[in-house]
């Protein structure tokens, strides 16, 4: 999850007040859901590993798909002081343009705190995006077309190592299909997860898994991730516990939502909890990362920041 890089990155979140209105509104959508939870929770429960195998797989062609649109992330940042001191930061508000070699991704900041970034610092930003794209092109011009090959596989966003990086979180896992659901009036499977007993994570994702438990929101009808919630068991160490510890407790929430053309995409990350920084520095963290107004890239037409040139990509 986002909300876990660096420590993470979060948003400010909106308190509301109840009243009788919002009552009723609540009520009279729990009465018009009623007869379709009755009748998904009569249902028997699918087969487990064939069901999970459908949802990682969509998840993972997903993800493949995400690459294919510009985005805003609008996000809070982690403050950070000399002294140790961490908290909530920034909001900041990005346009994405994702590339499939991931350290070509770039994060535009447009607005900081809602005051938008001057002209000037625009431009600077977008002659080190260039100056970056253009170090690579001429790195992999150096390459044979074998070297070229095995050195874009090995950048991808969704190369042998992503691969091999979710292979490890998926197996620090156990998990359960624990009951039906109605989430967005849509019918869905609750999948409870903990860490495996024995496992041995490899990766630095698959080792912070492995102190969370929580449930996967699935939808039945087309087996897309929809809600992951997590709740950490025991605490979380960075730097060997002496730069940053998270705090058992410390809540996560991710959300995928279908978008116009039937892509899932992520449209919420957060993260809410605390710890200690330097060992003595208590911390309170509410991070939250909101991603929207997502726009297909035109294929003929690719982003100029992050589009690599078709000789050397074989497009």
């Amino acid at each position: 999850m986002e909300a876990m890089g660096g420590i993470g990155a979060g948003a400010r979140a909106g308190k509301t007040r109840a009243c009788p209105a919002a009552a009723w509104l609540a009520a009279a959508a729990w009465l018009a859901a009623a007869p379709l939870a009755r009748q998904t929770h009569d249902r028997p429960l699918p087969d487990q590993a064939t069901f999970l195998a459908a949802a990682r797989a969509k998840l993972a062609s997903d993800e493949r798909l995400q690459v294919r649109y510009t985005y805003k992330l609008r996000r809070t940042e982690v403050r950070r002081n000399p002294f140790g001191r961490i908290g909530t930061g920034d909001v900041r508000l990005y346009e994405v343009y994702p590339s499939p070699i991931a350290e070509l991704t770039y994060y535009r900041l447009v607005a900081t705190n809602d005051v938008p970034t001057a002209p000037a610092a625009l431009a600077e930003q977008d002659r080190r995006q260039r100056e970056k794209l253009h170090a690579y092109v001429a790195r992999l011009r150096r390459l044979s077309p074998p070297e070229r090959a095995r050195r874009l596989e090995a950048d991808s966003v969704v190369g042998a190592r992503e691969r091999a990086m979710v292979d490890d979180v998926v197996a620090a896992l156990d998990y359960r299909l624990e009951r039906r659901d109605v989430l967005d009036g849509r019918p869905a499977i609750v999948v409870a997860f903990a860490p495996r007993p024995g496992a041995r994570p490899a990766t630095r994702e698959g080792r912070i898994v492995r102190h969370f438990t929580g449930r996967v929101w699935v939808d039945e009808d087309e087996q897309q991730v929809v809600r992951v919630e997590a709740e950490a068991i025991e605490a979380i160490s960075f730097g060997f516990g002496w730069l940053v510890r998270i705090d058992p407790g410390t809540r996560g929430l991710f959300r995928r939502q279908k978008i116009a053309d039937g892509a899932w995409l992520p449209v919420e990350a957060r993260l809410v909890g605390g710890g200690r920084a330097l060992v003595f520095r208590r911390f309170t963290l509410d991070l939250i990362s909101e991603y929207f107004d997502y726009r297909a890239i035109d294929p003929s037409a690719p982003p100029p920041f992050v589009a690599l040139p078709k000789d050397l990509v074989g497009g």
